[in-house]
């Protein structure tokens, strides 16, 4: 008895010390990922910069203490690209955890479901042939917004329908995959009616997945996007853990199943097409992150899941860009490669997983 209570509050202490260890990890890769670049910058003057404008109102900076051109890098370019990093990692990471519970599948993501590539089509359509009817990002974002959503409604009817009524891990992959090639056949053809080559090359670098085009400026629409839609998931982190156990059981405790997934479909897409809308296709993000924190923290819980793999998508993706902006010097790799080498095979060795379970 002693020793079932003793597990108990080990498992109940795991998130909350993971949740700090992340948090604190969060902090140090802000820190550790604006110094890294093509001109490294002690992390003594990075920590004073921050400082001196977060608190001090840019006081010592006004003086002359700094640097002019390491505060330019820090504070205008390596700054703004690191917060959207963290964005968008922690929205692709809340998004992959909630998808997986709602299909009930633990290899579902926004990338692998066909979510990103109907953003990416969408995105690229703006890029392309832009609309009258909206502005600048603004166009992008509802562009993507409409493919995102067209991509996620055909997954959930075609798996629906290949299933018999019911969602089956099998068909909803499946679904994902011909939807994945459909709309990357979209975005090719699109490329193929452009007539402007520096619109194309725009968009085969922009398809690669990228945080080059961080700007104050442009975070503020995947900033909003992320936060209200972790806050959202982990709000209904309990209606999570019934969906979880299956529509039938979730139902019969009350839960309205079929709206209740449309609507966080709905925010799904919307989150998904704030950060498409600016990134590119990144992938994998939203599987990885998952699975770690279910490992790290020994809990399904929904409302563990969702906030603990924000943070570490978060701390991923940053490091990711870190990587992929210094290991080739002044020449930055494309962000999506570094987080599709890392994906992919872990994606290979759930499906293997789940074979042998199932077999």
């Amino acid at each position: 008895m002693l020793r079932v209570t003793g597990l108990q509050r080990e498992r109940g202490l795991r998130g909350p010390l993971l949740f700090l260890l992340l948090f604190l990890a969060l902090g140090g890769s802000i820190i550790g990922a604006v110094r890294i670049g093509s001109v490294p910058i002690p992390v003594s003057e990075v920590f004073g910069i921050l400082k001196d404008q977060l608190f001090l109102g840019g006081r010592k900076l006004a003086s002359g203490r700094w640097e002019m051109p390491h505060f330019q890098i820090i504070w205008n370019i390596r700054l703004p690209r690191v917060l959207f990093g963290i964005f968008c990692g922690a929205g692709l990471a809340a998004c992959g955890a909630a998808m997986q519970a709602l299909v009930r599948n633990p290899i579902a993501d926004p990338y692998i479901l066909g979510i990103s590539s109907g953003a990416s089509a969408g995105a690229a359509w703006a890029l392309l042939m832009p609309f009258p009817f909206f502005p600048g990002q603004y166009q992008t974002a509802m562009a993507a917004f409409a493919g995102a959503m067209l991509s996620a409604c055909t997954v959930y009817f075609m798996a629906k329908m290949a299933g018999g009524g019911r969602l089956q891990p099998v068909t909803l992959l499946l679904s994902g995959t011909a939807v994945n090639a459909v709309m990357s056949a979209v975005t090719s053809f699109l490329i193929f009616l452009a007539k402007s080559p520096e619109s194309i090359a725009a968009v085969y670098n922009w398809q690669m997945g990228s945080l080059a085009a961080a700007q104050w400026n442009t975070l503020l629409l995947p900033s909003v996007g992320t936060t209200v839609g972790i806050a959202v998931f982990t709000l209904c982190g309990t209606r999570f853990n019934l969906l979880m156990m299956g529509d039938d059981d979730a139902a019969a405790m009350g839960l309205r199943v079929r709206g209740f997934r449309a609507l966080m479909f709905l925010v799904c897409s919307v989150l998904v097409a704030s950060l498409v809308s600016v990134t590119g296709v990144i992938g994998f993000v939203g599987l990885v992150a998952p699975h770690v924190v279910r490992l790290l923290s020994n809990t399904s819980d929904c409302r563990t899941v969702i906030p603990l793999s924000a943070l570490l998508g978060g701390v991923y993706l940053v490091w990711a860009d870190a990587l992929a902006r210094s290991v080739f010097g002044a020449a930055e790799l494309p962000l999506g490669i570094i987080t599709a080498s890392i994906g992919a095979p872990f994606f290979l060795y759930l499906m293997i997983r789940r074979g042998g379970h199932n077999g």
